[in-house]
């Protein structure tokens, strides 16, 4: 039944004190939670008290704390509506008993079986009035009475409840807030060192997957003809590879993607099951939000959480956190973009500079591709990482850049060179250094392939006679592959060799000119691809 309370004017103090237990000395909500259930068992005659939130989106009441008999079997239990006397608490936001559970259609018993007791539930209000969920005792397997003192006790103990809840959820949301920018700035750093599309998608995923406690995390590419697939995804691996093997074909959009390209704008969908065209793959996603990825004014993909199995609120400030993030990925991919624009840019005009290198001094046309091809090659099979190629490729492209100074009568002479001569051919190497070494995009690993790809392993090369390995890799590399393409080409003072008789003057030099290592990759190149060209 439903009563009628009143707390009197002259009520002792015991309430006032556990108001202050509940919520001065909680150190978190569910420390308060523990409180006040522990206190509403100790000063009622109750055997079992709970504590349950109302969950607005999945239309449940959980059980979140419990003391008395069962508690530990009680916590955690959801009661969808109806279920459960707490529902009768929740729609009129005041107190309800029943003096015979037994006989209530709507009793939950968390013993499995219906059992003879009592039950009194009262609201567990916010400060503003708001019902959060119900403070409920009862006396199951007990003789003990309840009444309108309990009701006072725990109307009191639920206030207090509500307000500690509240106080901390408001503590917990702004905590969380300022995690969520510190990791967003954190995040705009990290991206600003990043190169790659790939890994500024999955920069971004990660940092969401861990703020927002989503499962899945997935990054969809927009074409230019609007169909979409999937790029990347992230989290619960079992069902992303599941996802990832359904979505992975190229498909017009349908549903929330399709929805999200009509709008350009975010979507979040607190319960995706209910949604009418929901694909079979997704099933478990109960909720998920999403962001569209702009390159200027045209959308260039999705970027989207997934979180399975259970529903759950999306607050107006995930969907904010989300957005931010994907204009930082917007910001990120468009300054990549830029890059590689400039990069490739940059590409052929040091690749031009070393063809009209290669027509001054008389070589055979392509001399420039020739020797980059092959020292990527020898580098590949050296080990070389990405950016030791991209040094080694551009050392190529400027490796006689310093011939600029020399005149057609000794770059085209078609006899030997004077002892005068050669003296300023070999000047070549530090001039080209010395030109590179004020143009700041030239790092230094570039200038070291120009400055000694003619010293020899024996210490007798120029300019700076280095030895061994103190000549750097890269211009050990390239100082193989220059040389054999020379003698297997046409020059004006030689005729092109075969590449066995190239290859057997290398090998000659193994120890004394070139790197013995170097040289045995790179004859390993020709062993292991058939590759016996002869120019």
């Amino acid at each position: 039944m439903t009563f009628e309370y009143h707390i009197p004017a002259q009520a002792d103090q015991k309430p006032e004190l556990d108001l202050q237990t509940v919520v001065l000395l909680a150190q978190s909500a569910d420390d308060a939670f523990e409180r006040c259930v522990t206190l509403a068992l100790h000063r009622t005659r109750a055997t079992t008290v709970t504590i349950s939130l109302h969950c607005a989106e999945s239309g449940e009441l959980e059980v979140v704390a419990a003391a008395g008999q069962r508690a530990s079997a009680a916590v955690g239990r959801r009661l969808p509506r109806g279920q459960g006397l707490g529902w009768h608490v929740i729609s009129t936001a005041a107190p309800y008993l029943v003096e015979e559970a037994l006989n209530t259609r709507d009793a939950h018993f968390v013993a499995g079986r219906p059992r003879s007791g009592m039950y009194l539930g009262v609201p567990l209000l916010a400060p503003d009035g708001q019902v959060l969920g119900v403070l409920a005792a009862d006396t199951t397997d007990s003789d003990e009475i309840l009444g309108t003192p309990d009701a006072q006790l725990l109307l009191v103990l639920g206030q207090a409840a509500g307000v500690a809840y509240t106080r901390w959820k408001a503590l917990e949301d702004a905590q969380r807030s300022a995690r969520q920018y510190q990791q967003l700035a954190h995040l705009s750093a990290q991206l600003e060192t990043l190169t790659h599309p790939d890994d500024i998608a999955r920069e971004a995923l990660g940092m969401l997957l861990t703020l927002s406690e989503f499962d899945i995390g997935a990054v969809m590419d927009v074409d230019e003809r609007g169909l979409v697939h999937l790029s990347m995804i992230q989290g619960d691996e079992a069902t992303a590879n599941a996802i990832a093997a359904a979505l992975m074909s190229v498909d017009a959009p349908r549903g929330l993607i399709a929805e999200i390209m009509a709008t350009n704008r975010s979507a979040a969908v607190s319960d995706y099951r209910a949604q009418p065209d929901s694909p079979p793959e997704l099933m478990r996603a109960r909720s998920i939000l999403a962001a569209p990825l702009r390159s200027g004014e045209r959308m260039t993909g999705i970027i989207g959480l997934v979180k399975l199995d259970t529903p759950r609120t999306i607050p107006p400030e995930l969907v904010t956190l989300l957005d931010m993030v994907a204009a930082r990925v917007d910001r990120a991919q468009e300054r990549v973009g830029t890059y590689t624009q400039m990069r490739q840019m940059r590409e052929a005009a040091l690749r031009a500079v070393g063809r009209v290198l290669e027509g001054r001094d008389g070589e055979t046309f392509g001399h420039t591709d020739r020797v980059t091809a092959l020292a990527l090659r020898l580098g590949q099979a050296l080990g070389l990482e990405d950016e030791a190629l991209q040094h080694l490729r551009w050392g190529a492209y400027l490796h006689d850049i310093g011939k600029v100074t020399l005149g057609d009568d000794i770059l085209r002479k078609p006899g030997p060179l004077t002892p005068g001569e050669r003296a300023l051919m070999q000047k070549h190497v530090i001039i080209g250094d010395h030109i590179l070494r004020d143009e700041i995009f030239v790092p230094r690993e570039v200038r070291a392939v120009v400055r000694s790809h003619h010293e020899r392993w024996d210490g007798a090369g120029y300019p700076d006679g280095l030895a061994g390995t103190a000549i750097p890799l890269l211009a050990r590399i390239f100082s193989v592959v220059d040389v054999y393409d020379a003698l297997v080409n046409k020059r004006p003072y030689k005729a092109a060799w075969t590449h066995a008789q190239a290859m057997a003057e290398l090998r000659r030099g193994a120890g004394s000119q070139f790197d013995p290592h170097a040289l045995a990759c790179f004859e390993a190149l020709f062993a292991r691809e058939g590759d016996t060209h002869d120019g």
